[in-house]
């Protein structure tokens, strides 16, 4: 009588349930391999998302049918907040055997289901000699529910083109700061258990950005006249920051492959069904790709004067938050930069305001996406100010210039011309208050000061008190003194003038405070635990505090140079090798995953060794 409850209120509830069952949208696809080889026998599925009502296969022209086809069905429910979601799937399975080489093509398949008619999208199968196939073996990339058999030996054995590492780029000649493409591939002829270390390039005199692989499956590939399974471990795009010859230097793998051997028999019964039969062992193999040479043309002549290295295809945008302003009220101007190339390194264009206008502190926003092509997004530039005299003003174009690399020509882009009315300060009562003076700009303004006082007539009766303070030895002293002051303020400050024109010491001077600043906000990232924007300005203090120091520009400076240049100032070798080291550490940390406790390691090695250079750098 329980039992018959139970299935009486399963019912009930299926039947409330049915209602809310979702059509699902039918979908009929091949599943094959894209390559196989002559006499390899494989499967090809075709499979459907609902019940068939009639299946007709295409005609397998080229191929063998050895088996099928073998037809199998599953079924699943889930039910989200009541709302049930059936699915279904039915499969028809053939094995193949391709007869000769060449290119075939699996016709449509055909199917009925719910009243209508589907069909397969035409699916490409080559077919390469046996030869190129020989000693293959399922690995971890096999796809399209391909079979085969591994010859068992007694020893595992991997020959040197079973895995092959390669490294390829989309162009070897570019211009400076013109993306090239490095892609990182691993070809394979046996099974293999994974990846055991991977050395990348230091990518010296290029700015690098990886690109996202997580989509990326593996693929069977021909090269060098054999089959390979395939996949992209890498992909980076480079962006050269220096003319001449550039190298991607030599990249290195350790890879574990999986092979399988038969155990010989040991004689009796009982041993071989404990001990005998195939096994697993695992080879490991040390891959390198050899270097890629990288030539870098430098801009053409003729270089606009708004040019700062922008290269790509741009757009530019401007706009300004109010056109009419109350004195000593604050104001912005919006300048954004659009479009594909090196984005993140190009540098705010220079805005020309009226000498009335107080500028401050420039604010960068971005939004960057990395694709094959370079990256793409924008950078946004706001530029705050405070007008300081009333009237009407004029805010000259922005001009910004870039070299398109397709066209081989340098584009000047320009934003309008802007009208300001600057009104009267809310805050002056207009009424003889010294200051801002109604209707004349800054340039005319004058203050105005009360005129001299009414003269007095008659005898001033005027006593002598005391000695006269005119003459005396306080006087005379202070007279020295000031006169003195005067003088040393005279070299003084023909001393501060001489060196702000020596752009190479005002560098020198500034960089130990430029590189704390970064230092800084690259600890405000290490707090908020963000190891991308962390590592960013750590490389930017980093590299920018030796560019200053050794009176180097960025885009010319090397690990080499570096190393070089700290030993000619009489640093030690061993100090030096650890910056370089400490440079590696970040720009290999910046595309792999660390641990705040590393980001804390770094920071403060970091601190102590700026720190000992500025004692040791002093010109």
């Amino acid at each position: 009588m329980l039992r018959i409850i139970k299935h009486l209120c399963a019912l009930l509830v299926v039947s409330f349930l049915i209602p809310e069952v979702r059509a699902q949208e039918i979908h009929f696809e091949t599943g094959a391999p894209r390559m196989v080889a002559v006499g390899e026998a494989f499967r090809i599925e075709f499979s459907l998302n609902a019940k068939p009502e009639d299946f007709t296969a295409p005609s397998f022209e080229g191929f063998d049918v050895l088996a099928g086809p073998t037809t199998s069905q599953g079924q699943s429910v889930s039910i989200v907040n009541g709302k049930v979601n059936q699915s279904v799937s039915f499969s028809y399975t053939y094995v193949l055997q391709a007869r000769s080489a060449g290119t075939f093509t699996i016709p449509a398949a055909r199917v009925k289901a719910k009243g209508k008619e589907y069909t397969t999208q035409p699916v490409p199968i080559e077919v390469v000699a046996a030869e190129a196939m020989q000693q293959q073996a399922p690995s971890s990339g096999s796809r399209g529910g391909q079979e085969r058999i591994q010859p068992q030996s007694s020893s595992a054995h991997v020959a040197e083109d079973d895995i092959l590492v390669r490294v390829s780029v989309n162009r070897n000649k570019v211009y400076k700061g013109q993306p090239v493409k490095a892609t990182f591939k691993l070809y394979t002829r046996v099974p293999l258990g994974g990846i055991e270390k991977a050395i990348y390039p230091a990518f010296n005199g290029f700015w690098a950005q990886d690109l996202n692989v997580d989509g990326y499956d593996w693929q069977r590939e021909t090269y060098n006249g054999k089959v390979y399974d395939s996949r992209i471990i890498k992909e980076t795009l480079l962006f050269p920051q220096q003319s001449g010859t550039l190298y991607i230097e030599q990249f290195s793998l350790t890879v574990v492959a999986q092979i399988m051997t038969q155990v010989a028999p040991r004689g009796s019964l009982f041993d071989d069904f404990f001990g005998g039969g195939p096994q697993i062992q695992e080879v490991r193999r040390n891959l390198t790709a050899s270097p890629i040479r990288i030539t870098v043309d430098e801009f053409p002549a003729g270089a606009p004067a708004t040019f700062n290295g922008a290269v790509g295809q741009f757009q530019i945008s401007s706009a300004l938050a109010d056109s009419t302003l109350a004195a000593n009220s604050s104001g912005t101007y919006q300048l954004k930069i659009s479009g594909n190339g090196n984005l993140p390194l190009i540098q705010a264009p220079k805005l020309t305001l009226p000498s009335s206008f107080e500028q401050y502190n420039m604010k960068t926003t971005e939004s960057l996406n990395s694709t094959t092509m370079g990256i793409a997004g924008y950078r946004q530039f706001e530029y705050p100010f405070i007008p300081r005299g009333e009237g009407f003003y004029t805010i000259e174009p922005v001009q910004f210039s870039y070299f398109d690399p397709d066209k081989k020509q340098y584009v000047t882009l320009s934003t309008p011309t802007y009208s300001v009315n600057i009104l009267a300060d809310s805050t002056s009562s207009g009424t003889g208050e010294r200051g801002l003076v109604s209707g004349i700009s800054k340039e005319e303004l004058k203050i105005l000061d009360e005129d001299i006082r009414f003269i007095r007539i008659g005898n001033p009766d005027l006593k002598k008190r005391g000695t006269h303070w005119f003459g005396s030895l306080t006087y005379w002293l202070l007279l020295v003194i000031l006169a003195g002051a005067g003088v040393g303020s005279y070299f003084y400050l023909k001393k501060q003038l001489r060196d702000r024109k020596n752009t190479t010491l005002v560098r020198n001077k500034k960089a130990n405070k430029v590189a704390l600043q970064r230092l800084k906000a690259a600890q405000n990232h290490m707090n908020t635990d963000n190891e991308r924007l962390f590592y960013e300005e750590m490389l930017k203090a980093l590299w920018g505090y030796m560019s200053d120091k050794l009176n180097i520009p960025v885009a010319n400076l090397t690990k080499d140079n570096i190393r070089e240049e700290l030993l000619r100032r009489g640093l030690a070798a061993e100090q030096s090798e650890r910056f370089i080291q400490l440079i590696s550490d970040c720009e290999y940390a910046q595309y792999s995953p660390s641990s705040s406790g590393h980001m804390n390691e770094i920071y403060n090695a970091a601190v102590k060794m700026l720190s000992k250079f500025e004692s040791v750098i002093k010109k």
